[in-house]
């Protein structure tokens, strides 16, 4: 079953799809709104966090984030720790109803359907009050806002406390 419990965190990385824009709600904090990638571009995930931002919750500096698009029309950023050893890394995935591609799209599932799937993988996922569902499974985050998946995974080193930082990080982003 150890390839099981890795299904859906690939799933997810491979089929989450974003570009952001930002805008500022009632409490001065920014909120991305996902849209959909312009010619497979996935920069404006790495816009939803700053590297300071990563800094200041994880307390190690990051580099800028990498963006990547993939085929199933998932757009990732991947920001990567700038001196630290062993490396850390943080990752923010998206995907929208309208940006499937590929075989996510030939499947004919929802993004709710999908986000269920993964969902059970995890039994032991603890419930986390963001979006319309979300869960929180040893490193990462996911939620579900309507049509769009989010997903916040960290490999830290850090232990429990890193699940706290994601949900707050996912949280400024999905508000």
């Amino acid at each position: 079953m150890r390839i099981r419990s890795g299904l859906p965190g690939a799933l997810l990385v491979l089929a989450l799809g974003l570009s952001g824009c930002g805008g500022n709600d009632s409490a001065g904090a920014t909120k991305a709104t996902p849209s959909a990638s312009a010619g497979g571009k996935s920069e404006g995930v790495c816009k939803l966090l700053t590297p300071a931002e990563l800094e200041a919750k994880f307390g190690t500096a990051f580099g800028d984030g990498v963006p990547t698009h993939q085929e199933t029309g998932a757009d990732l950023c991947t920001w990567t720790s700038a001196n630290a050893s062993p490396a850390k890394t943080f990752s923010i995935t998206v995907l929208r109803q309208d940006s499937l591609d590929g075989a996510l799209k030939s499947s004919g599932q929802t993004v709710a359907e999908l986000f269920e799937q993964t969902k059970a993988a995890y039994p032991k996922a603890v419930s986390v009050d963001l979006g319309d569902q979300a869960y929180a499974s040893p490193s990462e985050v996911q939620v579900l806002d309507g049509d769009t998946w989010y997903s916040f995974s960290a490999f830290l080193g850090t232990g429990s406390g890193a699940i706290d930082i994601l949900k707050d990080l996912a949280a400024r982003v999905v508000g």
